[in-house]
C-alpha cells in the first residue's frame, strides 16, 4: 500500500508542476482522487491567482463517485474563502474519507486550521513523509510567506576554470544542449527572468520559453534592469510580457517602449548610480512575482549577492577551458577573507550529459 501511496502523490506532484510559474501570488498546487477501490478518479492543480485551487479542480474532474475517497494534495486545504471557495468546504461537502498532505501551508491563516476543520469534521488526515521533489515545488512560496520577499535563484554555466565567456565575450555555448534545454524548463517553473541590460544589448536574448511540446503555454514575465535607459528600442524581448525596471529614461525611447506594451517601473540609485536593489523585491511582488530565474552576465548576480537576494545558484560547469577571460561568474564586490565567503546552507550534484549540474541554497 505504501507503494501505491507514493504512486498518487508523485500524481499529485506531477499536477502541481502544472502550476507552477502560473499561480502566485498563491502556491502551485497538486491534488489527487482516488477511489475506494484504489483507483485515481480525478486530478486537478491549481489555477491561476483568483481561480480554483488544486482541491476543487480535483473534486470537479471526478468520474466516479468521490464518496469514501482519499484525497491527496501536496500542500494543506485552505480553509479562507477570498476569491474562491474554502478548499476544507468543498472536501467536507463531497464526503471525502481521508486527506493525505504533503506539507502544511505556513500561512498564519492556515496553518495547522486547515487539518482541524477536517479532522473536526471526522475526516482523517496524515502528513506524507517528506519529499525533496514536493517541497522544491513550493519553495519559493514558503520563502515569499516567511519573509514577504520573492525566492530569487541565479542561474550561469561556466568552463572547468571558471569563466563564463571567452575574452571576446563569446559564450554560445559553453553548456550542453540537454543543460540548456533544461534551463527552459526552469523558465517556464519560473514567474519571471530578470537580467540586465547589457545582456540585452550584447546578446539580444528572447527570454522566453522554447520547447518542442512544451503544453503549459506559460511564458514568464521579462524583467530587465536598465538604470541609465539605454535598451536597444528594437530588443527581441520588448513586448508586452516586458517590465523594464529604470532610473532615468528620455521621453522619445519611453514613447518607443510604451508602443510595444512595455512596463516601465522606476527605482531610485544608490550610492554606486546603479538601480538601489534594495528597492527590487517591492517592485517584483506588486506585479506577484515571487518565483524569479536570474539569467545575465556576472555584474547584476555579484550585486544581487551582494545585497543578499540570491536564495539559490544553479551552476552548470562544463568539460571546456577556455583561458584567459575577465568574464567570471559573480561581478561586483567580493570579499576580503575567506571566512567572510558566502557559504551555502545545503548543495546537490548532478550532471547533465556531460556537464556537472550544482544547485545550492544560501
Amino acid at each position: 500500500m505504501e507503494n501505491k501511496s507514493n504512486q498518487y502523490m508523485s500524481e499529485a506532484i506531477n499536477q502541481a508542476k502544472l502550476a507552477m510559474g502560473l499561480t502566485s501570488p498563491n502556491p502551485p498546487v497538486g491534488a489527487v482522487i482516488v477511489s475506494d477501490q484504489n483507483k485515481i478518479i480525478g486530478t486537478g492543480h491549481t489555477q491561476a491567482y483568483g481561480k480554483n485551487h488544486a482541491e476543487i479542480e480535483a473534486i470537479k474532474s471526478s468520474s466516479g463517485n468521490i464518496q469514501n475517497s482519499t484525497l491527496y494534495t501536496t500542500l494543506e486545504p485552505c480553509n479562507i474563502e477570498i476569491n474562491t471557495p474554502a478548499c476544507t468546504k468543498e472536501i467536507i461537502k463531497n464526503k471525502i474519507k481521508h486527506v493525505i498532505i504533503g506539507s502544511t501551508d505556513p500561512n498564519p491563516k492556515i496553518n495547522g486550521r486547515g487539518i482541524k476543520i477536517l479532522e473536526d469534521k471526522g475526516i482523517t488526515t496524515e502528513i506524507f513523509k517528506y519529499n525533496e521533489t514536493l517541497e522544491s515545488t513550493l519553495e519559493s512560496y514558503k520563502y515569499f510567506v516567511k519573509y514577504h520577499k520573492p525566492f530569487i535563484t541565479v542561474k550561469y554555466a561556466m568552463s572547468l576554470d571558471g569563466k563564463i565567456a571567452s575574452n571576446t565575450g563569446d559564450s554560445k555555448w559553453i553548456s550542453s544542449k540537454k543543460s540548456r534545454e533544461y534551463v527552459h524548463h526552469i523558465r517556464s517553473n519560473s514567474d519571471a527572468i530578470l537580467t540586465g541590460v547589457n545582456t540585452i544589448i550584447y546578446d539580444n536574448p528572447q527570454l522566453n520559453v522554447r520547447l518542442s511540446n512544451y503544453q503549459k503555454k506559460h511564458q514568464p514575465k521579462k524583467i530587465i534592469l536598465d538604470t541609465n535607459g539605454r535598451v536597444p528600442s528594437d530588443s527581441k524581448s520588448l513586448d508586452s510580457n516586458c517590465i523594464l525596471i529604470t532610473s532615468k529614461l528620455d521621453n522619445k525611447l519611453k514613447n518607443k517602449l510604451h508602443s510595444k506594451g512595455v512596463t516601465i517601473e522606476y527605482i531610485p540609485t544608490g550610492k554606486n548610480k546603479k538601480i538601489d536593489l534594495r528597492y527590487l523585491p517591492e517592485v517584483l511582488i506588486k506585479y506577484n512575482l515571487i518565483n524569479i530565474f536570474v539569467e545575465a552576465g556576472s555584474t547584476l548576480p555579484g550585486e544581487l549577492l551582494y545585497n543578499n537576494l540570491v536564495n539559490k545558484i544553479i551552476l552548470f560547469i562544463s568539460p571546456k577551458i577556455i583561458g584567459e577571460s575577465k568574464f567570471v561568474p559573480f561581478g561586483s564586490k567580493g570579499i576580503n577573507k575567506m571566512k567572510n565567503s558566502y557559504k551555502p546552507k545545503k548543495i546537490i550534484n548532478s550532471s547533465i550529459e556531460d556537464d556537472i549540474l550544482i544547485k545550492a541554497w544560501l
